[in-house]
């Protein structure tokens, strides 16, 4: 079977390799005084006391005369390990195989790859990224014309070095992920276990075609950020499957931190009632999660619903028992926090971009022509 970007190309273990990691993902501080951690460079040559990491006919230590070795210790960790992972849900086993699974085959691309050309891994990635331009003044300005939010108002002359930086670094991640995808278009076999599938009720928060093969059902909290972001990608997903997809809406109100989600729910549920779900729903997303009681009379208004029935609706909380039932819904089936996709039955952990979600689109329309 001939797969088109069927994974997430991780660069990491190269990139680390490289040194690169600090500039490309974002740095948690440790509280402390100074820069918390190992100079890396001071265990090459200062004395470590304790057991070589590779020696696993160490002694470490004895127990009722017995000795107990490095190897053992190992080997017990090892199989703790993976009791561990396999007590998981089975979506959280299936998702950490599969990882296993991307792992393995990117090193054996890059380990053949370097082989071929009598390189080592970390040769290899110079090559790749060698030809990656730095940045010019005019790139460096114009990014940072464009984030301003993320600089925090420092000068351009004080943060150009760092911003040159990031996109050399961004440039060279991109010239790596191009070589490893273009590796990866050009295998061909088979995936043969299939990850986990709930069954899950469609409810009437029906958009697209109720006879398409693959259902997006997302739980979603009408003030979540994350969910905000994510309506766009369900439109661009379904603009590009009109025929084959439909999106499923489930209601999954976060109280402790949201606290007009649930009555937005609800008063979406109220719209329904007079055939306006979806375009109340759009309205409320529409405000970017700044949601107040006054809120929904006022979308009411401006879709020109009737505000009498709409008011008394969301007075008496006549859905408050099919909102609390999507909840329950999405926490028996595992969901905790909001965006969650199901993708017929297929779980999927936070937000997704367009690309993202259509490759699992691509995956599930392939296997539904198969059986």
């Amino acid at each position: 079977m001939k797969i088109s970007k069927p994974f997430y190309v991780s660069i990491s273990p190269i990139l680390a390799m490289a040194g690169l990691l600090v500039a490309l993902a974002p740095v948690t501080s440790l509280l402390g005084c100074g820069q918390l951690g190992l100079d890396p460079d001071s265990t090459e040559t200062a004395a470590v006391s304790g057991s070589p990491g590779g020696d696993g006919d160490l002694v470490a230590a004895t127990l009722d005369g017995r000795d107990i070795t490095v190897a053992e210790i190992d080997e017990y960790m090892k199989n703790a390990f993976i009791e561990e992972m396999l007590s998981k849900p089975p979506a959280e086993v299936y998702e950490n195989r599969n990882k296993g699974l991307q792992e393995m085959i990117q090193k054996q691309i890059i380990e053949e790859a370097a082989a071929a050309q009598g390189l080592d891994a970390q040769q290899l990635f110079e090559q790749v990224v060698g030809e990656v331009k730095s940045p010019s003044p005019e790139e460096v300005a114009d990014w940072y014309a464009k984030n301003q939010s993320r600089i925090g108002g420092a000068p351009l002359e004080q943060v150009a070095p760092r911003i040159t930086e990031y996109l050399t670094n961004e440039g060279r991640g991109k010239a790596w992920s191009d070589f490893m995808t273009s590796k990866i278009e050009a295998l061909d076999f088979k995936v043969v276990f299939e990850p986990p599938r709930l069954e899950l009720e469609a409810t009437r928060l029906v958009r697209g075609s109720t006879e398409a093969p693959v259902t997006i059902m997302t739980f979603s909290d009408y003030q979540c950020p994350y969910c905000i972001r994510s309506e766009s990608v369900l439109a661009e997903v379904l603009s590009r499957y009109p025929d084959q997809v439909r999106i499923v809406h489930r209601h999954f109100p976060l109280d402790s931190i949201h606290p007009f989600a649930r009555p937005a729910a609800e008063a979406a549920m109220c719209a329904d009632e007079q055939g306006k779900f979806w375009e109340y729903h759009d309205a409320i997303f529409a405000r970017g999660g700044k949601l107040s009681e006054a809120s929904f009379a006022e979308i009411g208004s401006e879709l020109g619903l009737d505000a009498d029935a709409l008011g008394t609706c969301i007075t008496q909380r006549r859905y408050a028992d099919f909102v609390q039932q999507d909840f329950d819904a999405g926490r028996a089936a595992g969901v905790t926090g909001t965006p969650a996709f199901f993708v017929n039955g297929v779980a999927l952990k936070g937000s997704r971009d367009a690309d993202q979600l259509s490759k699992v689109v691509d995956s599930e329309l392939a296997r539904v022509r198969v059986n």
